[in-house]
C-alpha cells in the first residue's frame, strides 16, 4: 500500500474475504488505543496503522510511526497531542501546587517539604489523567 492511498485519521474498512490477511510487513503492535471490539492492532510501512476484528480490517495512517524516533515526535505532535499536553498540564500543576504547599506549610510543619511532594504529586496526575480524558479525541 502507498502512502498516498491512504488518508491520515479516516478509516478504511476492508472485508477479510477481500484481504484475507495482512502483508508480512505488518507486525502487532501495543503502541496505539484500542477499540471496541477490535482483536488486535498492527503498524505497518508509511506510518499505516490496523485494527482488526474478527471480521474486517479497519486501516488509517497517522502522520508518524510512533515505532521510529522521527516518527514518535510526528506521532505525539499531531496524532496524539493529548499525551504530551497532558504531561506537560499535569507537571505544570504539580509543581504549582507543590510551591504553594511548601510556602504555606513551611513555617507550621516540620514535614512542609513531604507535604508538597505528596500534594505536588496528587495535582499532577490527576490534572494529567483529566487533561487527557477530555482533550483525547474519539
Amino acid at each position: 500500500m502507498e502512502r498516498g492511498d491512504i488518508p491520515i485519521h479516516k478509516d478504511i474498512r476492508i472485508s477479510k474475504r477481500v484481504l484475507p490477511r495482512l502483508p508480512s510487513e505488518f507486525k502487532i503492535t501495543k503502541l496505539g488505543y484500542g477499540r471496541e471490539g477490535a482483536v488486535a492492532q498492527y503498524r505497518g510501512p508509511n506510518a499505516i496503522h490496523v485494527h482488526e476484528y474478527p471480521k474486517y480490517w479497519l486501516f488509517h495512517r497517522d502522520w508518524g510511526d510512533p515505532r521510529t524516533f522521527k516518527g514518535v515526535l510526528a506521532h505525539l505532535l499531531f496524532d496524539a497531542p493529548e499525551i504530551p499536553l497532558s504531561i506537560l498540564t499535569g507537571s505544570v500543576s504539580g509543581i504549582a501546587v507543590g510551591r504553594i504547599v511548601y510556602e504555606t506549610r513551611k513555617n507550621k510543619s516540620k514535614d512542609a517539604g513531604k507535604e508538597a511532594k505528596i500534594a505536588g504529586v496528587v495535582a499532577s496526575l490527576a490534572t494529567g489523567v483529566i487533561t487527557f480524558l477530555f482533550s483525547k479525541r474519539k
